[in-house]
């Protein structure tokens, strides 16, 4: 039997790993990190259906597996006043730009201000309206690894509240 890691914290899981479920995600963790979730409900509340033979699908094969950390993208400092700026140049208040992007005049307002994030639907309407480019590609470099080059885990990510 191979030995597992702690989707946690990381560490090497000897026998059989603990089956927990934290905000709904079912997670398999070392006996020290199962107090932080609930034990794996065994019991589902929906009905097995057996499908007939004559009605059943053809499988077809999962589609590969994509590594989300390679797609994560930040939006650049001070994207507000690269907004802002280029709306200028351009000529544009707030409510021309709103009508040409078809988005409401106190959003773009609010985005320049950077009290909220845009988006990605919204930023890739700013950045061809005003061709400019709000993101920047953030590499496997910049995502802190487990230690020891051990793979990334969700203790490496997440802020766990101490009660």
């Amino acid at each position: 039997m191979t030995d597992k890691q702690c989707e946690i914290c990381g560490a090497e899981i000897h026998g059989t790993p603990q089956r927990i479920v934290i905000d709904g995600s079912d997670l398999e963790v070392c006996r020290s990190c199962a107090r932080f979730g609930k034990p794996e409900d065994k019991w589902s509340p929906v009905s097995r259906k057996i499908v007939p033979a004559e009605r059943s699908f053809i499988a077809r094969p999962k589609p590969k597996p994509r590594d989300r950390f390679k797609e994560i993208v930040e939006l650049v400092p001070d994207y507000g006043r690269k907004i802002r700026d280029a709306r200028e140049t351009q000529g544009l208040t707030p409510e021309a730009l709103g009508l040409k992007i078809k988005e409401k005049a106190a959003l773009i307002k609010k985005i320049e201000r950077e009290e909220i994030i845009p988006e990605d639907d919204i930023r890739k309407k700013l950045e061809k309206e005003l061709k400019i480019k709000l993101t920047e590609e953030t590499g496997e470099t910049k995502v802190k690894a487990g230690s020891l080059g051990k793979s990334l885990t969700l203790g490496d990510i997440a802020n766990i509240k101490r009660k």
